[in-house]
């Protein structure tokens, strides 16, 4: 896998080239049966999960039709490489790497997008680069301000298989230039950012 850059990730800002997209995601916190009721706090308040994530080199975010100044019906897509991931709360000390698929729609522009809708699948892998499991992310975010529509299928939560029940966020900050999309629209997107997993 491609090495990840150490610069912190930015925020979802205004139309500008350094206008971040925001990734995330979440895991299930489940402290052990016999668990001190101390510990069994901070475990779901802890993060379960963390990675690094960037679009895979070929496969970025794509837009269809391109994102332009003009609202319109915008269908989104893209792969993602889960890397470095750690476990804070030691609930998910196995998982070590992923793979996050996307795919949904709505109505955007450069500026941003309203009633958006779609869905995510994660697939794990261990230490040993061994498949552990997937997930399944459902958007609970209807709009977003910037130029990645996407943000919005990264704001939600794990409706299925491994860290069912958990909230999705994270950040990213473009490693593509953005400044095309006011003048000759934007199709496709590359970024790289955190992800997490919190209950």
């Amino acid at each position: 896998m491609d090495k990840l850059s150490t610069d912190r990730p930015r925020p979802l800002a205004r139309i500008t080239r350094t206008a971040a997209a925001a990734i995330t995601a979440v895991g299930v916190l489940a402290a052990p049966a016999t668990a001190a009721p101390g510990a069994a706090v901070a475990a779901v308040g802890g993060t379960a999960l963390e990675c690094r994530v960037t679009t895979s080199p070929n496969h970025p975010i794509t837009f269809s039709p391109a994102l332009t100044l003009r609202p319109r019906t915008i269908r989104v897509s893209g792969t993602f490489r889960l890397t470095n991931c750690s476990s804070p709360a030691g609930t998910e000390q196995r998982l070590r790497s992923g793979v996050l698929t996307l795919q949904g729609s709505g109505n955007a522009s450069c500026t941003g997008g309203t009633q958006l809708s779609g869905s995510a699948t994660v697939t794990w892998y261990d230490t040993a680069g061994h498949k552990a499991g997937t997930s399944t992310i459902k958007s609970t975010r209807s709009s977003v301000s910037g130029y990645n529509p996407a943000d919005a299928l990264f704001g939600g939560r794990v409706a299925s298989g491994r860290l069912a029940g958990t909230k999705v966020s994270g950040s990213a900050t473009p490693t593509s230039d953005v400044t095309r999309c006011a003048s000759s629209g934007l199709r496709t997107l590359h970024g790289a950012g955190t992800l997490s997993f919190k209950r």
